[in-house]
């Protein structure tokens, strides 16, 4: 019964990472050469590391980028995560590598999470349009509201909010074919 449940488990590890790799991949602007699975590693350990989870920070990808790593904002943002080169620079990193320009890029988005207090409304908003531009206001009847100095960001939030409700699907639609192969009918593994 350890063997099946080993087994299933290698292959569950192989059906996320290849489903997390279709996500990202699907129009395949990484380049011939390029190592795809370094994609999906380094995704997942930026994950872990700033406890982002991966479906946020795939839609976060998605919006800003469209998974091209040859991206190049109007305003001079480059790659998977749009990173200014004067935000490169303050962290020495290289943003035309995709990999140093996820880490980045969520690395960043901690930032934001943590300047308000993980409400992934204001840390969106503080991601594409910078902390200075993002107020958080108190009124009686709600708890706070947004205010942002750009239009387009209310619509950068709610395409990302859009995409991560996708891929969150997604991705527990996987966890749920995972459970199936790892649970049997008296104990199921915790993850």
């Amino acid at each position: 019964m350890k063997k099946i449940k080993f087994i299933a488990a290698i292959f569950i590890i192989v059906i996320s990472a290849k489903t997390i790799l279709s996500i990202i991949l699907v129009n395949d602007s990484f380049g011939i050469n390029f190592d795809k699975k370094a994609i999906y590693k380094t995704i997942i350990f930026v994950s872990k590391k700033y406890k982002i989870p991966v479906p946020f920070l795939i839609a976060v990808m998605r919006v800003e980028s469209n998974f091209n790593i040859h991206a190049i904002s109007p305003k001079g943002a480059v790659g998977l995560m749009q990173i200014m080169p004067k935000t490169a620079e303050a962290l020495n990193i290289n943003i035309n590598n995709p990999l140093t320009n996820i880490i980045a890029g969520a690395k960043y988005l901690h930032y934001c999470l943590k300047k308000f207090g993980y409400k992934p409304v204001p840390a969106l908003a503080c991601y594409n349009a910078g902390p200075d531009s993002v107020r958080t206001v108190h009124i009686k009847n709600r708890k706070e509201v947004v205010i942002t100095l750009y239009r387009q960001t209310v619509s950068y939030i709610m395409r990302v909010y859009k995409y991560y409700d996708y891929y969150r699907k997604v991705l527990n639609n996987v966890r749920s074919v995972q459970n199936l192969f790892l649970c049997d009918k008296k104990v199921c593994l915790q993850r």
